[in-house]
């Protein structure tokens, strides 16, 4: 048992690490290093809010994602992703429920792009999809901004919070959650970013109405 949990706990301390490393690439403004003060209260508060932007915004891009995999006669994609939303509402804070959801997205991504990038025009019935999917989009990919940043406090927090092997075998296994979305968000969020940004081209381009949100994400980009 006691075994176990440290190797849980190097699994989550290289995680940390991961995260910080990957966060980097973004070019996010430095939020400075943690004071070893910060209680692991404050990093649970941290992953708390992490989590629940990361649920609330990938909500939104599952339903995105189904509008548009719809769009294309993908209908396994499309329930997968539906199925999966309404999985993450009850599923809370489970790291398996996380990871199937980061799994399904990055799947629906890589279907829809393929689909993109073989046809860039759009019948009626295609646009009205489009049209559909694109304020849960814009929602989204905003969310995923934002989650992107409380990342990289979540991880100054986690990292500032060990304050010893008893701080770490205790306190760390509570953080999983934020230590799987710090970890694995700045490379999802490529690859989701780069699918939207293809969505609104081809939207624009066949004419289908943007909404402001929309235009605004993408400019943020």
């Amino acid at each position: 048992m006691k075994g176990t949990k440290l190797a849980l706990t190097a699994c989550i301390v290289s995680a940390l690490f991961a995260a910080s490393a990957a966060n980097a690439q973004f070019h996010l403004p430095s939020l400075g290093t943690a004071s070893t003060t910060n209680s692991s209260s404050d990093a649970l508060a941290a992953q708390d809010q992490l989590v629940k932007s990361f649920i609330a915004s990938q909500s939104e891009v599952l339903n995105a994602q189904s509008l548009l995999a719809q769009a294309y006669g993908l209908k396994d994609q499309a329930a997968a992703c539906d199925a999966q939303q309404k999985a993450l509402q009850s599923t809370g804070t489970d790291t398996n429920a996380l990871q199937k959801t980061v799994d399904v997205s990055n799947s629906a991504n890589e279907a829809i792009a393929e689909q993109q990038a073989k046809q860039t025009t759009l019948t009626a019935e295609e646009k009205e999809y489009y049209a559909q999917s694109l304020p849960h989009f814009a929602k989204g990919v905003l969310g995923t901004r934002d989650v992107v940043m409380q990342a990289e406090k979540f991880t100054a927090t986690a990292k500032g919070s060990m304050t010893g092997m008893s701080g770490l075998t205790t306190g760390l296994t509570k953080l999983k959650a934020g230590a799987f979305v710090a970890k694995s968000t700045p490379s999802y969020s490529k690859n989701l970013f780069d699918v939207f940004r293809k969505t609104m081209t081809i939207s624009q381009n066949n004419g289908v109405k943007v909404p402001s949100d929309a235009t605004q994400a993408l400019a943020g980009l």
